[in-house]
């Protein structure tokens, strides 16, 4: 497994404060030190958890994936990773373009891992059960790519955007037969269930 985690209450709050976003660069560099610093003391907290449950990390800037010459380079090196029984772990950061710096959302580097890696399966975990319909809190066990590409979901007000980015993602690794779940978090044994490839309670992008 290759763990990618977003920003949650730490690196989503600076961002916003400092107006930094997944969408437009701005030219100034106030915040972004402090944006990563939170989002690397947050990838800490992950890997000790992980580290407590006999899960042995390897935590990882998503730019020391990007940079690679080619994407067999950054399949082989993240395999050998897997092979030595190491979990590979990113998250989302603030990336420097030609415009400036805007943030590289971890919604975008699952979309990368599915190009160079072509999992069996991509999970997304969340603070709610799924996709609901809309207006209601029915979940929707089952979208096909046109469908999700189709939902009107305004952008959250996060720094990367809600749910709205993770569907367009999902729809778009769907494309590659890679098969998207999205699963409540806090549902350990429906997240373990997504994990494995089983049946659970959420939503799931079929190819």
């Amino acid at each position: 497994m290759v763990a990618v985690h977003g920003g949650g209450s730490y690196g989503h709050s600076e961002a916003k404060k400092y107006g930094l976003n997944s969408e437009t660069p701005i030219p100034s560099g106030t915040g972004v030190s402090q944006t990563r610093g939170a989002m690397y003391d947050l990838n800490q907290m992950v890997c000790k958890t992980m580290m407590e449950f006999k899960v042995s990390p390897y935590p990882f800037s998503p730019f020391d994936l990007l940079t690679m010459a080619a994407p067999t380079a950054a399949a082989n090196w993240l395999r050998g990773l897997l092979k030595a029984g190491l979990t590979p772990v990113t998250f989302g950061d603030v990336s420097y373009t030609a415009g400036g710096f805007r943030v590289f959302s971890g919604d975008e580097i699952i979309l990368e891992l599915s190009k160079i890696l072509k999992p069996d399966r991509c999970v997304f975990a969340l603070d709610v059960d799924g996709v609901y319909e809309a207006n209601t809190r029915v979940i929707i066990p089952e979208l096909s790519i046109a469908a999700a590409k189709k939902m009107r979901i305004p952008r959250g007000d996060d720094a990367t955007g809600g749910m709205k980015p993770k569907l367009e993602v999902a729809a778009k690794v769907a494309s590659k037969g890679i098969p998207v779940s999205f699963v409540s978090g806090y549902r350990r044994n429906e997240f373990s269930k997504a994990l494995k490839g089983l049946d659970f309670y959420g939503t799931v992008v079929k190819p």
